[in-house]
């Protein structure tokens, strides 16, 4: 007892911040999940059939992660449409932790808590962290941030290669995430020849088989189906006219900034990606992607946004879910760059140092409750949706 209560002296704050994480977490993706519509749309009850068991997951490996944390959820006795929706945002409570530590990483404490409330409490990340579908999992485009930093500076080599050797084959079976794992191979083949001569052939081995063995049933499904292997490699089963493309591109932009064109199962009809002030923010990161490119993996992350854009673009089974974490990366760079230009100009002054992270909150704080309002009051009363969730609930 004694030692519990020195450990909650010591750790206090540290465990106040989990509780309120944790409340958060509840607050945002579990709250309502079954409540908010009371029916499901045909995606979701596709999502259940397509997890009834571990037999049509194997012959339909896509997505592999999600379902298989769907089927464990019938496995424990739950059988509703419900357990879909709870398996997404499972999955998109890990990627928000991982989303801050990525950011902490990149810029700061500051910067990073701020951006990762823009990002939670985004448009975006709730319908696709609340709908129950695998589009979810296109969020995973954080998770390979996290590993290139993993492969920097993590400590325990050998750990964390078979760690994330793991990851990287699990990512495999997401539409598009091949394309993401090549550019980090790309900008970290020196790090990653450096942790194998260190490994030596047999432990360099062992890796590779682990990566393999975990593919086989992706490799199995690829040959049974080419349609699998185009899924997987986010390309469609045949090429878009030059028309279509520039539809899709215009589609793209158009969503982020000014009126979104995606379903509205999964989107508020109409409504585009970011607020004004998020804009605003993209657009400074976008410029301290260009002005100091070798600062902090700012490769990584434009090619990054580049190949999802084209994927998008491209029509086939990338989602919108692909390029969110991308954006609200940028837009935590735009809150560093102007926070940085800021104290430039008033490095002593901490009135203005004050009133300038109060406008960076008060930004922040707007856009947050412009996305909540339209995620939790005007998308579950827009009559597209409404038209679209038609499926009872089970009683």
């Amino acid at each position: 007892m004694d030692r519990i209560l020195n450990f909650i002296t010591v750790h206090w704050r540290l465990l106040l911040a989990w509780l309120g994480l944790a409340l958060l977490a509840y607050v945002l993706l579990f709250r309502g999940l079954t409540t908010l519509i009371p029916n499901y749309a045909p995606l979701e009850q596709a999502s259940q059939q397509q997890s009834i068991s571990l037999r049509t997951i194997y012959n339909n490996p896509v997505d592999a992660p999600y379902k298989s944390l769907v089927w464990i959820g019938h496995k424990m006795g739950h059988q509703s449409i419900a357990v879909t929706r709870i398996a997404a945002a499972l999955i998109a409570a890990t990627f928000a932790l991982l989303f801050y530590w990525v950011a902490v990483h990149w810029y700061s404490k500051q910067v990073a808590l701020l951006a990762t409330i823009l990002f939670v409490s985004s448009s975006g990340y709730l319908h696709f962290g609340r709908i129950g579908a695998a589009f979810i999992l296109q969020m995973a485009t954080i998770v390979l941030i996290a590993c290139t930093f993993l492969l920097r500076k993590a400590k325990k080599e050998r750990l964390m290669s078979y760690a994330i050797a793991a990851i990287f084959a699990l990512c495999l079976y997401i539409p598009g995430m091949i394309w993401f794992e090549l550019i980090g191979i790309v900008l970290m083949h020196r790090r990653i020849l450096g942790i194998f001569r260190q490994l030596g052939a047999n432990h360099s081995a062992l890796l590779v088989l682990t990566g393999v063995i975990i593919t086989i049933p992706l490799v199995i499904g690829a040959v049974r189906s080419p349609n699998v292997l185009l899924t997987v490699l986010g390309l469609p089963t045949s090429l878009p006219s030059l028309q279509l493309l520039f539809d899709n591109a215009m589609h793209l932009g158009s969503s982020v900034i000014f009126k979104g064109y995606w379903p509205p199962e999964y989107w508020l009809y109409g409504a585009p990606l970011l607020s004004a002030g998020e804009i605003i923010l993209f657009i400074a990161g976008f410029i301290l992607l260009f002005s100091r490119p070798r600062i902090r993996g700012n490769y990584l992350l434009f090619g990054m946004l580049a190949v999802s854009s084209v994927l998008i673009v491209l029509g086939g089974s990338a989602a919108m879910a692909m390029i969110i974490p991308l954006i609200y990366l940028t837009i935590a760079g735009g809150i560093y760059y102007l926070l940085d230009q800021w104290l430039r100009v008033f490095p002593k002054n901490p009135l203005a140092r004050l009133a300038g992270m109060a406008l960076l909150v008060v930004l922040v704080g707007s856009s947050t409750l412009y996305h909540i309002k339209a995620y939790y009051t005007a998308w579950p009363n827009a009559p597209e949706t409404k038209a679209v969730y038609t499926i009872n609930k089970p009683s």
